[in-house]
């Protein structure tokens, strides 16, 4: 049975009410969609989000497509895959912003603390980031740059071409070079170090 007759299986079960039928069929989605959650959250995982939570958060993806898939606008599968991914990818972007508020706020007491507003760290810290910065500004167009913050942000690629009134195919290849342009600028820096 395709996904797209799990959902309507599902559907019809529970506007007949019979909700016993309806979670077997939703359950049969969530069992058949589990690896591929599994699988993207040992991908996404990193020293921020750990891979429990990130299951967690592509089950809830999974959980938000069952509930709002349309069957007019394309596949299951697409669409849950896509559901899945942006949901990882806020979870690892609010764990991300959480943990540098926090090293940025234990550095903060750790300066009052030393009677020190502007530590040589933080300055040095500081200027690498506006340095980054700089650069990112010199080697992305303008376009390239709205759409590469928006995907860091956790906007999906419709909502980036929706944003910036373009085709999610120019969204994708505005973000492939910029991911290209920036991986060859700080490779090269890194060899010459």
């Amino acid at each position: 049975m395709t996904d797209e007759q799990l959902l309507a299986n599902a559907a019809n079960a529970e506007k007949s009410g019979r909700t016993a039928e309806k979670n077997k069929y939703t359950a049969l989605l969530i069992t058949k969609y589990m690896a591929l959650i599994k699988s993207r959250a040992k991908r996404f995982k990193n020293k921020y989000v750990e891979y429990e939570d990130l299951v967690s958060e592509g089950f809830l993806g999974l959980l938000n497509a069952i509930r709002s898939y349309d069957s007019q606008k394309g596949s299951f599968s697409a669409f849950a895959s896509a559901c899945i991914n942006n949901k990882m990818r806020t979870a690892i972007t609010r764990s991300f912003d959480y943990h540098l508020k926090m090293s940025l706020d234990e550095a903060l007491i750790e300066d009052i603390s030393d009677n020190n507003p502007y530590t040589e760290d933080l300055i040095i810290l500081k200027e690498q980031n506006n340095e980054m910065l700089k650069r990112v500004d010199e080697l992305l167009s303008p376009r390239e740059k709205e759409a590469f913050y928006l995907y860091l942000s956790a906007y999906s690629y419709n909502q980036i071409a929706e944003k910036l009134g373009i085709s999610v195919k120019s969204v994708d290849n505005a973000i492939t070079r910029a991911k290209a342009k920036l991986r060859d600028c700080f490779n090269s820096n890194n060899t010459e170090q």
